[in-house]
């Protein structure tokens, strides 16, 4: 490993960004039925950013496994085709380790979750040579409640559960350097993936053969078109928005600007807000104020057009309703958890009850403008 971190030339910023960028997106793409990551065009770019060959990366696969117990067991075997032999592994074993020996677990823990993002991307091209999304989606809403990616909820869900898992498992091993253990990691990792994925194409496979999954559109009462599957993926949806807030601190821009100029809440306040929101101990309080936001939409139209933002404000205004009360208390929690032990929290308690409510509309609308956002 040495040698090969002599010979390159980290650029930490670019790769940094890069793979996070890239990694969140990919989590994001997996909410979609069908998707397919790629690997070799990221691959490459990262590369670019070490200074680094992809022979050099090879040599280096060469040093580091010889002689492991996978290699020599297989060996007797004939066979010389081995994980550790892939270059793109290798690759991502020497970026994980340096930025792990930099101290830097957030990038080591995505450098992780992207590894095992590319694992899937090799599985399920050999499990699922073709894929009809109606099919995919009506698999994973009928999978055995036990199967991973129901379990975590979301595919997405599933991977960084697992990555989770080998993060707690392997960190030691791989900031040690050990040639075999890393190579257990890397079966085992590949193991988890592909044992989930099999057992879902044969699920998928088995429907798509009995014809299940096809679906058709419906239209609302005023003759308008609206489409459940996508209405009904509302908790890998809630999972997904909540995630990219907490977990990967991903700030929606326009989502922050839509929400400021509809409530015209001044902007330190409204960045306040915004920084708070990146805990992951208040993920399961946003997952549930989108899942209440979805739950009763009835047409594309109160999430994609023009109903969306008088929807959004029956929801924080109407009193009589009990879900909508319930709305609008489950929005309040949050933001007076959001601002304790912040400078605006005694400011709070002496503004005006229309100001509390414009500043817990800032916050419902941010929400469910970054959900609105995702999905259309």
């Amino acid at each position: 490993m040495h040698i090969i971190l002599n010979n390159a030339v980290f650029d930490s910023q670019k790769i940094k960004r890069y793979i996070t960028k890239l990694t969140a997106n990919e989590l994001n793409n997996l909410t979609e039925p069908c998707y397919y990551p790629v690997w070799k065009k990221h691959f490459h770019e990262l590369l670019s950013y070490t200074g680094l060959k992809e022979k050099d990366i090879k040599d280096f696969g060469k040093r580091f496994f010889h002689g492991t117990k996978a290699e020599v067991t297989l060996s007797k075997y004939g066979k010389n085709v081995l994980i550790q032999n892939d270059v793109g592994i290798n690759f991502i074993l020497i970026l994980m380790y340096y930025f792990l020996n930099k101290g830097d677990q957030k990038t080591f823990l995505t450098i992780m979750i992207y590894h095992l993002i590319h694992q899937y991307s090799n599985r399920i091209r050999v499990y699922m040579k073709f894929c009809k999304p109606e099919v995919f989606s009506y698999t994973l809403d009928h999978l055995n409640p036990t199967h991973l990616f129901i379990r975590e909820k979301t595919i997405p869900n599933a991977i960084y559960h697992l990555a989770l898992e080998m993060k707690k498992r392997y960190t030691s091993y791989l900031t040690e350097l050990n040639p075999d253990k890393i190579s257990d990691f890397f079966y085992e990792s590949r193991s988890r993936i592909s044992q989930s994925l099999r057992s879902f194409a044969e699920a998928y496979h088995s429907n798509a053969k009995q014809g299940f999954g096809i679906s058709s559109q419906k239209e609302t009462e005023t003759g308008e078109e609206y489409y459940p599957q996508e209405l009904e993926r509302g908790n890998r949806i809630a999972e997904l928005v909540s995630n990219k807030i907490c977990v990967y601190k991903e700030i929606d821009y326009k989502a922050f600007e839509e929400a400021r100029s509809l409530t015209r809440i001044n902007m330190s306040t409204t960045i306040i807000i915004i920084k708070q929101l990146q805990n992951t101990n208040l993920s399961n309080d946003i997952k549930f104020i989108v899942e209440l936001f979805l739950k009763d939409v009835k047409k594309t139209n109160e999430i994609c057009g023009k109903d969306f933002v008088p929807y959004v404000k029956k929801l924080m205004s109407l009193k009589r309703t009990i879900k909508t009360v319930y709305f609008k208390h489950e929005v309040n929690n949050l933001l007076l958890n959001i601002i304790k032990n912040t400078n605006i929290e005694k400011k709070y308690y002496k503004l005006t009850s229309q100001t509390q409510f414009q500043i817990n509309s800032f916050l419902a609308f941010y929400i469910l403008f970054y959900t609105r956002n995702l999905i259309c």
